[in-house]
C-alpha cells in the first residue's frame, strides 16, 4: 500500500475545517497522512481549533499568506506520500475517494491524474455542473478541480503549482503541465467529492471581472506552447465551435429580451412578470 498525503491549506476556515477533517480521517484508505498548512489565519476560532489538532498522522504547517498555491507547495515538500491529494479545508470527500482514485493510478501507468463528479452544498446545492472530461475541453477551459489525486514525482517534473497566477486558476495551469509530461488525466463517474459554495470566494471574484478573466486565460496560454502546439489542429476546431455557440447563445439571449418586452407592454402579463421576475 502507498501512502497518500492530503494537502489541506487553511486560511480562517474553522468554521469549515473540522467536517473537512473528519471527511479525511473518515477513509476505508487507511494510509493516509494529513498535512494542513495554515496560512496565516488571524482569526482566534480558527486558531483554537488548529490548536487542538493531535493526531498521529497529521502535521500542521505555519506559512504567512502564501495563498492556496504557495501554500500547497510547502505542504506537499514536506509530504511523504508517493501520491498526493489537495483538499481545501472547506471541502469534503467521500469515505472511499482515495481509495478508488489510488486504484486507477496503479492499474494504468498512462494515469497521472484522477478525479470524479462533484456535488456543490453551503449558498447552493445539486449536483456541479462540469462536462465530462475530454482533452479537447480541457485545452479549452479548466474542468478538473484541485482535488484530484497525482502523483508527488509529477509535481516535482512540473516543478509544483504555479506561484505567479495571482488572480487563481494554478490548478488548471498545473494539469495542463501534468498532460505536458505525458500523462492522462481520468475521471471516475461517481460522486465523491463535495465543494462548499460560500458567499463570496476567489472564483466568484475572478469572474466579475473580464479583463483580469481574459489576461489569466493568456498567460495559461503562454504557459504551455508545447502542449498548444501540439494539438493546435483540436485547439483551433474547438475555438471555432465554441464561438459558434456564442454566437447563437447571443442571438438567442437578444431574442429573449425582446420578446419580454413586448409582452411586458400587455398590462395583465406586465404585472405578472413583474410579481414574479422584474423588479
Amino acid at each position: 500500500m502507498s501512502k497518500v498525503s492530503v494537502i489541506m491549506p487553511c486560511y480562517n476556515d474553522g468554521a469549515y475545517i473540522q467536517e473537512a477533517i473528519a471527511s479525511v480521517y473518515a477513509q476505508s484508505y487507511k494510509d493516509i497522512e494529513l498535512i494542513i498548512i495554515d496560512d496565516g489565519s488571524d482569526d482566534e476560532f480558527t486558531l483554537e481549533i488548529l490548536n487542538r489538532i493531535s493526531n498521529v498522522n497529521t502535521k500542521i504547517l505555519k506559512t504567512h499568506r502564501l495563498r492556496p498555491a504557495g501554500a500547497r507547495n510547502v505542504g506537499i515538500e514536506h509530504s511523504t506520500g508517493k501520491y498526493i491529494l489537495p483538499v481545501d479545508s472547506d471541502d469534503i470527500i467521500a469515505s472511499d475517494y482515495v481509495e478508488k482514485a489510488v486504484r486507477v493510478l496503479e492499474e494504468n501507468e498512462r494515469i497521472g491524474v484522477v478525479y470524479c463528479y462533484a456535488e456543490l452544498f453551503g449558498e447552493k446545492s445539486g449536483r456541479w455542473d462540469l462536462p465530462n472530461y475530454s482533452l479537447e475541453k480541457m485545452l479549452l477551459d479548466n474542468i478538473v478541480f484541485v482535488t484530484a489525486l497525482f502523483y508527488k514525482e509529477d509535481w516535482k517534473k512540473v516543478g509544483g503549482f504555479n506561484t505567479n497566477m495571482h488572480h487563481g486558476m494554478e490548478d488548471y495551469d498545473f494539469w495542463l503541465s501534468i498532460l505536458e509530461i505525458g500523462r492522462e488525466i481520468h475521471q471516475m463517474p461517481e460522486v465523491l467529492f463535495h465543494y462548499r459554495i460560500k458567499p463570496t470566494s476567489r472564483t466568484t471574484e475572478f469572474m466579475t471581472n473580464i479583463q483580469v478573466v481574459k489576461e489569466t486565460y493568456l498567460e495559461i496560454y503562454q504557459n504551455h506552447p508545447d502542449l498548444y502546439e501540439k494539438y493546435k489542429n483540436q485547439y483551433g476546431k474547438i475555438l471555432r465551435d465554441a464561438l459558434i455557440e456564442q454566437i447563437f447563445l447571443n442571438r438567442a439571449l437578444q431574442e429573449g429580451i425582446t420578446i419580454l418586452e413586448k409582452i411586458k407592454r400587455i398590462p395583465i402579463l406586465k404585472s405578472i412578470i413583474k410579481k414574479f421576475i422584474i423588479k
